[in-house]
């Protein structure tokens, strides 16, 4: 009899192992909560895999990984922390998962106490609105047993998060990586323990420290985003936060750089496009504290060995660019540099805008031009001299408007926009050209022809041109004056100076 039942419990513990075996294969092979670095990485040995207890620990399993597979996490819970406290390295998902299973325990406890916390503050509004004999103490009494709640639901909820950061230094401890798992474990730091913050900080200070260009996409702006709510909550300095910033932006420059190159993998690539979007992320969170003197001080100091490097450049152009700071010597000159190394018409475009801005008209129009030359569509190069012979026109350089002008015309004949601006520099020019017969009267004709072809050919620029039409036709040659000259109303009459067109006389009044 005692034969047979030492049979029955080996074998109830053998089909558990069973059981067990079936079921942990199947999560292993399904775990959707690897990282991008927990390929191949294996347990060391830790001491009794199996707990105290094993039957009871291949029964735990059994029904965690059910649960856990249905994603039933709240069900699962249970299981996993026996799992945790008794064989933590019975299976590799018990410390991978650990953190998301606790957290979501974490968010179930805090969906609990919400409707609880809203009435505890409407009766609390309640009883201080009241005015009879002792509701003052119950006031009183009703507050301080609301602030045991809280107190006590804020020590559930440590308790939980020092559990998430359990499974982090179990997870070091069975499978190594330090410096990866800090980096994580940093974060969860920052967001279930916001009081200790700084202790969160210095973890990534130590995850960065420990992996350099390795570390993961996630961290620098996961880094960023813990260091500006320390800053915000009048915890640490600004200078503090760049100091961050300076940490990171090699990392995510060289990031960059490497996975960003031409002829990579499908997969390098992808990440290629997460570095990006951690620049954009980490220059977004810090666009309110961008000052263009901490920029440069930043910078700087890595243009001489990295003025060849396209890919730092385009960073850093993009970085001062965030800051406001395109008018300033150190963004023209990164940018410049940029442009020798890769020509294009928008990088043209954006030096002609800076140079503009800063009052260097030379240099502005030297890059409009190239941005001209480089544009890769008719609309761009048209929109390009419109620009040109707008700017030379601010100038008073009026022969120039009507060279831009034209360039514009070959590209697109009825530009009505492009004949009005050849007839404002005629008629801008009518003192230094009216030399004629006529005067500045003959000039004014010309301009006005210019006016008349933008009316016919462009239904866009009509009424723009029919305002200056009727405003330079007050100014015509006079009747009786021009016909003391000789020249009548219908003749050919040919305006010199560098305008050097052929009009017909009409007469004003």
């Amino acid at each position: 009899m005692v034969y047979k039942k030492k049979i029955s419990i080996n074998m109830k513990k053998y089909l558990l192992f069973l059981l067990v075996a079936f079921v942990g294969f199947g999560a292993w092979a399904q775990d959707g909560d690897q990282d991008d670095n927990d390929d191949d990485k294996t347990p060391t040995e830790c001491e009794n895999k199996w707990g105290a207890d094993s039957v009871e620990t291949a029964k735990q399993l059994s029904l965690f990984n059910q649960y856990y597979q249905e994603k039933k996490y709240a069900e699962a819970y249970p299981y996993w922390k026996y799992l945790f406290e008794n064989a933590p390295c019975i299976q590799k998902r018990i410390t991978f998962a650990g953190p998301f299973i606790v957290k979501q325990k974490i968010r179930g406890i805090s969906k609990e106490r919400k409707p609880i916390a809203a009435a505890e503050r409407e009766k609390l509004k309640e009883l201080k609105g009241k005015t009879e004999p002792g509701s003052v103490d119950n006031y009183k009494a009703y507050k301080e047993e609301v602030l045991a709640n809280k107190a006590a639901h804020s020590a559930l909820l440590n308790a939980e998060a020092e559990l998430v950061f359990s499974c982090f230094a179990k997870r070091i401890e069975f499978f190594g990586q330090e410096g990866y798992i800090k980096g994580k474990w940093a974060n969860e730091i920052v967001k279930l323990t916001p009081a200790d913050r700084d202790k969160g900080l210095a973890m990534f200070e130590e995850s960065i420290a420990m992996e350099g260009d390795k570390t993961t996409s996630k961290v620098p702006k996961d880094y960023i985003y813990a260091g500006v709510k320390q800053y915000k909550a009048k915890k640490s300095s600004l200078d503090s936060l760049f100091l961050i910033l300076d940490m990171v932006t090699p990392i995510i420059d060289n990031n960059i750089a490497k996975y960003t190159a031409a002829g990579l993998s499908a997969k390098d690539s992808a990440k290629g496009v997460k570095w990006v979007a951690t620049q954009d992320a980490v220059i977004g969170m810090m666009k309110p504290y961008l000052d263009c003197d901490k920029l440069k001080e930043l910078k700087e100091p890595y243009f001489a060995a990295k003025s060849g490097d396209i890919t730092w450049l385009k960073a850093t152009v993009k970085l001062l660019d965030r800051g406001g700071c395109e008018s300033k010597p150190f963004y023209l000159q990164c940018s410049e540099e940029l442009f020798k190394l890769e020509p294009s018409s928008d990088a043209a475009l954006s030096l002609a805008k800076a140079f503009g801005k800063q009052g260097d008209d030379t240099k502005a129009t030297s890059y409009y031009n190239k941005a001209a030359d480089l544009a890769t569509t008719d609309e761009a190069k048209y929109a390009i001299y419109i620009k040109l012979a707008k700017t030379a026109k601010n100038n008073k350089q009026y022969s120039t408007v009507r060279d831009y002008a034209r360039k514009a015309l070959a590209i697109n004949a009825n530009s009505g926009e492009a004949y009005i601006l050849i007839g404002d520099a005629y008629a801008a020019s009518a003192s230094s050209c009216g030399s004629g017969e006529l005067g500045r009267a003959g000039v004014y004709l010309v301009a006005v022809d210019k006016y008349a072809k933008a009316k016919s050919v462009d239904p866009s620029a009509a009424e723009n041109a029919q305002i200056k039409i009727n405003k330079y036709s007050a100014y015509f040659p006079n009747k009786e004056d021009a016909f003391f000259k000789g020249i009548n109303a219908g003749a050919s009459y040919r305006v010199g100076c560098w305008i050097g067109e052929t009009t017909t006389v009409r007469f004003g009044g």
